[in-house]
């Protein structure tokens, strides 16, 4: 890795993540690379082991996880889109975690990735970085409380309004089997919700 790939590892971890220390973003940068996925690459699989801890490093790129629900149908838990927001599907830092989501590129995009054990060894290390990831794994509960909440309380149409405010700006590039998926709609349902919506 060349310092020009290393200074922007840094620049990532400080301005998006929000690391301060530089002791932290020089083992950070040490201990990350930046990669290229295309659409439709697996970046991890549901109960894989997780060996790297990656994240979103540019906007325009989107991504989406899921898992099989009880009828063996992939399930859409969350679409990331935002630089900074976190690529795997894991509840607790630990020596064994394994990923509850298979993540997938929706689009070409770029990512960062660290290695899990080296993010485990410095939040152990540093408050700064276990402060970070409780405000992350905090941040995806309070999703994931809301989005249940909006699935149990709303109908089809204020579900689809929740939606297009969790996730401004990316319906065109998503498969609307999906975006039912994630809104617990079936397609054909999604699709006359759309077709009423317009009407109006």
């Amino acid at each position: 890795m060349n310092s020009r790939e290393k200074d922007k590892i840094k620049k990532f971890y400080h301005d998006i993540i929000g690391i301060k220390s530089e002791t932290v973003l020089q083992t950070l940068a040490e201990n990350s690379r930046i990669r290229k996925l295309n659409t439709k690459t697996l970046l991890i699989k549901e109960n894989e082991k997780v060996e790297q801890i990656s994240f979103l490093y540019k906007m325009g790129g989107i991504l989406k996880a899921y898992y099989k629900n009880q009828k063996g149908k992939n399930q859409i838990h969350c679409f990331a889109h935002l630089p900074g927001e976190p690529l795997v599907g894991i509840i607790n830092l630990d020596r064994n975690m394994t990923s509850f989501l298979t993540v997938e590129a929706v689009t070409d995009c770029e990512i960062i990735s660290t290695s899990a054990s080296v993010i485990q060894k410095l939040s152990r290390e540093s408050i700064e970085v276990a402060l970070t990831c409780n405000r992350m794994q905090g941040i995806s509960a309070l999703r994931e409380y809301e989005h249940r909440k909006v699935i149990l309380t709303c109908t089809p149409a204020q579900r689809y309004e929740y939606f297009l405010e969790a996730y401004p700006e990316i319906m065109d590039y998503l498969n609307k089997k999906d975006v039912a998926s994630y809104l617990n709609m079936t397609p054909e349902c999604f699709s006359r919700m759309l077709k009423n919506t317009a009407a109006k």
